[in-house]
């Protein structure tokens, strides 16, 4: 089964299908000719995964993104972090890192954040004299943390395709690991800069500046608090949270920055509805994927051969972590959960393994995937936008791919880094 699945996704996958059609050949072939069941299963599974309340939160989070960057939040929170640290040596290094892990509140995928931000960040290390492959690399490691981070589109798929756990628990398991990501790439850039001598871009601010900046900041810095505040709370579902934050991003953009217009509105509508059709396509066809797997017990099969190479539950999240990390490099996250998580989270359930620190390490490993050299599908995104050779940043990620797996690392000999912040919630 699993030979003649992966034989027909690995071919389509070869000859330039997309990955969310490769999934749904690979899964409708071999029930309609290998197994002999009726087409209309395909259609019930399909329909059924998209059939889900809690999915709408995925489009409402990319239009929060969307329209936080039409209202011009964007360039008053650079100047609001250019005050704080852009006249320190490698403030720019800084101010994008933070930049990043602000950002996350609000938007939740690596993505969203490199289209958004990561034009804005390069452009600005460069002309305060950063060197451009470095510029690019740390845009790219950067964008990571937004996934980790909440709210998180990543953990709320995670949570869909898991069932069972709870999306809150998930946000409040990526904080900590989140802010270690973030506190690990200031210090790396700091390394690398503090020899440096970078143009100043702005003078030194004065005590009255950074006070009127800040309040212009404020109703930003309080959607990511309305809306992870009203999941923790329990006043808020995920869904009803990123609802809130749209019309919360619509009134701040319409009346309090007065810079948002109704074709931003139609922007982020289509730009949101076409993201969410890609992962629709995805989760449709890998739930066929999926169940095909579940209903061959391929979780029960996989659970014994693992258990008799090893009982020790520390080895098995170390290869899971570095067989995600090499799938994450040529997949789509979306892919990889939707396929990897029915039929790994049986197996680390039986090693008696936290759901929410297992979530934790496989949503982490699999978005560094996607900036490890040499195919990992944000170091594209990024070589384009910065307009640089994906071997020339390739070569410059490596200490920031290092330092995040190295987090995933310790994530798993220390599972309280990820438990202790739910479990204090009571999640």
């Amino acid at each position: 089964m699993v030979a003649v699945i992966s034989l027909i996704f690995i071919s389509c996958f070869l000859i330039g299908v997309p990955i969310a059609f490769a999934l749904g050949l690979a899964g409708s072939s071999y029930i309609l000719f290998f197994e002999g069941l009726s087409a209309g299963i395909l259609v019930r599974r399909f329909y059924h995964a998209l059939d889900s309340f809690p999915l709408l939160a995925i489009p409402l989070f990319i239009m929060i993104g969307h329209l936080v960057e039409s209202s011009g939040l964007l360039t008053e929170v650079v100047r609001w972090l250019q005050l704080f640290v852009g006249r320190m040596r490698g403030g720019m290094a800084y101010v994008n890192v933070l930049l990043s892990m602000l950002f996350a509140g609000v938007s939740g995928t690596a993505v969203s954040d490199v289209a958004s931000i990561g034009r804005v960040e390069i452009k600005m290390m460069k002309e305060a004299g950063y060197d451009l492959q470095f510029s690019a690399a740390l845009t790219a490691a950067s964008s990571i943390v937004g996934p980790i981070i909440p709210p998180s589109v990543a953990f709320i798929i995670y949570a869909l395709v898991a069932g069972n756990i709870s999306i809150g628990g998930l946000f409040l398991a990526g904080a900590t690991p989140g802010f270690l990501l973030g506190g690990g790439l200031l210090v790396i850039s700091y390394l690398i800069t503090r020899k440096g001598e970078f143009i100043v871009l702005v003078e030194r601010p004065e005590l009255r500046d950074l006070v009127i900046q800040t309040v212009k900041v404020t109703p930003f810095l309080l959607l990511p608090v309305i809306i992870i505040g009203g999941i923790l709370s329990g006043v808020f579902t995920a869904t009803e949270s990123a609802a809130v934050g749209v019309v919360y991003a619509l009134l701040i953009g319409f009346l309090v920055y007065r810079r948002l217009r109704l074709h931003h509105v139609y922007d982020a509508m289509v730009f949101s509805a076409r993201m969410s059709s890609i992962l629709g396509m995805l989760i449709g066809g890998g739930t066929i994927l999926s169940w095909i797997l579940t209903r061959n017990q391929a979780s029960a099969q996989l659970a014994n051969f693992v258990a008799s190479v090893s009982t020790d539950p520390v080895i098995f999240m170390v290869v899971v972590a570095v067989f995600l990390l090499l799938i994450g490099m040529v997949m789509d996250v979306t892919a990889t959960m939707i396929t990897l998580i029915p039929l790994l989270t049986p197996v680390a359930l039986s090693y008696g393994i936290e759901p929410l620190h297992f979530a934790l390490v496989f949503v982490l490993t699999s978005m560094i995937g996607m900036i490890t050299p040499p195919v990992g599908i944000v170091l594209f995104l990024v070589s384009s936008i910065g307009e640089i050779s994906v071997e020339a940043l390739s070569k410059s990620i490596i200490p920031f791919v290092i330092w995040e797996f190295a987090v995933v690392i310790i994530c798993i000999f220390f599972p309280s880094i990820v438990l202790w912040l739910p479990q204090m919630l009571g999640f």
